[in-house]
């Protein structure tokens, strides 16, 4: 069965149609070494320029993937912690919930928030999500019912669902700076910000 797809690479935008091998896209993703669009937009992120033609991608070569299809049996699905997180993926910035087990959410509280991504495939899926990048000088956001992130690059992740309104008197930026501080992890070895 073909279905929609819209992927993220560090340079690309890439649009168009897949044959779905699997019950779910993530399923699919994570068994193959690489996928092959057919009748692909390809945008360049930087440049604007766009093509069309058939493209194969290695899996890992995606930061990010629109999710579409079916989601699963719900017979199958194990009972999980919803985590709201933001997390930067190259020039790309995704939030969504994190679908984790009680292990892993009680970890991240204990302020290593990676631990939500420990163990997982390589396309992890956040639900009610959002990616924002720039599109040659010009803001863009996209929301999807879900995205699969590359866990592998994930330069750096926050718990955004402990965010809480500010008490009267509370600067805003020196609540968020805080909620940074104690909430990030930095993949790279650089001062995330």
């Amino acid at each position: 069965m073909a279905i929609e797809f819209v992927g993220f690479t560090d340079v690309c935008r890439i649009s168009g149609a897949i044959s779905l091998a699997d019950d779910r896209l993530s399923d699919m993703l994570n068994s193959v070494a690489r996928i092959v669009v057919r009748n692909a937009d390809v945008e360049e992120i930087d440049g604007g320029r766009m093509e069309r033609l058939d493209v194969t991608v290695p899996t890992g070569d995606f930061l990010a993937v629109g999710a579409s299809g079916r989601r699963g049996l719900e017979s199958q699905r194990r009972r999980t912690v919803k985590r709201r997180v933001r997390m930067g993926l190259g020039r790309y910035s995704v939030s969504g919930y994190l679908h984790v087990l009680e292990s892993a959410h009680t970890e991240s509280l204990n302020g290593r928030p990676d631990a939500l991504l420990v163990g997982r495939d390589l396309l992890v899926p956040l639900t009610e999500a959002t990616i924002g990048y720039d599109r040659a000088g010009e803001n863009r956001e996209e929301s999807w019912e879900a995205i699969l992130i590359n866990r592998s690059r994930v330069a750096w992740i926050e718990a955004a669902d402990d965010d809480q309104e500010p008490p009267d008197g509370t600067d805003p930026e020196a609540r968020d700076a805080a909620i940074r501080s104690r909430f990030v992890k930095d993949f790279t070895g650089s001062v995330a910000d």
